[in-house]
């Protein structure tokens, strides 16, 4: 039997994190541009096309058409570590790119076929070995949180149906993680994993007030991969992702011919969110047991969001929004990997309609609550979540961009 390395549980207690995102825990909200530039309020809305992918039901309002987006990226995290000698800057690259697309079209009077593909989960994270004093040298330094990075699609078709004044739809989701890197000194993991959940979601619509509900189930991402050590051989390795489910239910209003406002309520259930188990793969030269278990005990959270839009003419609207969201990361297992906090979002965007065509383009500035972490649980050697090896000041700031092309059918 191979020896372990004494590498293999610093580095696979990563295996859970995934980097700082800019909703709750690692989730990414905006779905498309109008989301951006409504904070992501949209769950009600039954006339923009930007919607759909927030409730699918949605479709059944729509003759078919679709809506493709583009969407930068641009995030700064810092952390003043205790005991180190001042502040210290994510390594990570500022600027990420990110697409999203929704597409339907009509199939019978009233069933509306259509599907969207986005980035729901994701970002990464990167600090200098040296950042935090406890795990700069020694033994300890191999658990330092040199880098970790996710990126997972969502491959989401769905059906809709509308009889009167109500939609309802339900569809899959297909989750692709097809690139997790995750890295300390000396050593990488690399891996990726798919799997497949499900969506349901209603929308009504009586005079000027629409009602929406959308719900996706929690999926376990089963993650194959390889862990690689400088000088030996790779080993194979196993992990699940615990991805949460997600809750989301809105009032949409016309107050005027011109002003319409949305409000939002979001729950995400990221208490699935409490540990990760890494393990040697079936047939890999390094015994059976588990290689780690990393605690990190989340709890579910909310957000609350309210979306504008004005019609400056009849051919170009305005929009605006604001959300707050709360974390899921507590206290008890804080981890730098994801040193997430409560935000406020402020974003705004506009649209062009061409005939048939609408281009549309959006801001957003997310502003992270400062996290003052201070643990009293010494590190012993293990994992250091939960621990003084993370205490420390951290903040962050991200502004978001995007701009989209839509079209009607007819």
């Amino acid at each position: 039997m191979r020896p372990r390395s004494s590498l293999a549980p610093a580095l696979l207690i990563a295996a859970a994190s995934l980097g700082v995102a800019h909703a709750s825990g690692f989730a990414i909200a905006e779905l498309s541009i109008t989301g951006l530039s409504e904070a992501d309020a949209l769950v009600a809305n039954t006339n923009s096309l930007g919607a759909l992918a927030y409730n699918p039901a949605a479709m059944a309002f729509h003759k078919g058409g679709y809506d493709l987006g583009l969407q930068g990226i641009y995030d700064h995290t810092q952390v003043t570590p205790a005991g180190g000698t001042g502040t210290v800057a994510a390594t990570t690259p500022h600027w990420q790119t990110m697409p999203n697309l929704f597409w339907s079209d009509k199939i019978a009077p009233h069933i509306r076929f259509g599907f969207g593909i986005n980035e729901p989960y994701g970002l990464q994270i990167a600090w200098p070995a040296q950042t935090f004093p406890t795990l700069a040298q020694g033994a300890a330094s191999k658990l330092a949180p040199t880098y970790t990075q996710l990126r997972l699609f969502d491959v989401a078709p769905s059906l809709s149906y509308r009889f009167g004044s109500v939609a309802v739809d339900a569809g899959a989701d297909y989750y692709d993680a097809h690139r997790t890197v995750l890295g300390t000194p000396g050593a990488t993991v690399s891996g990726s994993g798919d799997q497949v959940g499900a969506h349901v979601g209603a929308l009504g619509r009586w005079g000027t007030v629409g009602v929406g509900i959308n719900y996706r189930s929690a999926v376990n991402v089963p993650l194959d991969g390889t862990f690689s050590e400088a000088g030996q051989s790779s080993i194979p390795v196993n992990a699940t992702l615990h991805l949460p489910w997600q809750l989301a239910v809105g009032v949409n209003d016309a107050l005027s011919a011109k002003l319409g406002v949305e409000f939002d309520f979001d729950r995400t259930g990221w208490s699935r969110f409490s540990n990760i188990v890494v393990s040697p793969a079936p047939g890999a030269d390094v015994g059976g047991a588990a290689l780690v278990t990393s605690t990190y005990d989340w709890q579910s959270s909310n957000a609350y969001r309210v979306g504008l839009h004005y019609a400056l003419s009849r051919h170009v609207r305005l929009r605006a929004g604001y959300a707050y969201d709360v974390t899921g990361a507590t206290n008890s297992n804080f981890s730098a990997r994801i040193p997430d906090a409560n935000r406020q979002e402020f974003s705004f965007g506009a649209s062009q309609r061409l005939g048939a065509w609408s281009l549309s383009a959006g801001y957003m500035y997310v502003l992270f609550n400062t996290r003052t972490y201070a643990s009293t649980t010494p590190f012993t050697g293990a994992d250091p979540n939960g621990t003084s090896a993370y205490n420390g000041t951290y903040k962050t700031r991200a502004q978001l961009f995007g701009i989209s092309i839509s079209r009607r059918f007819s």
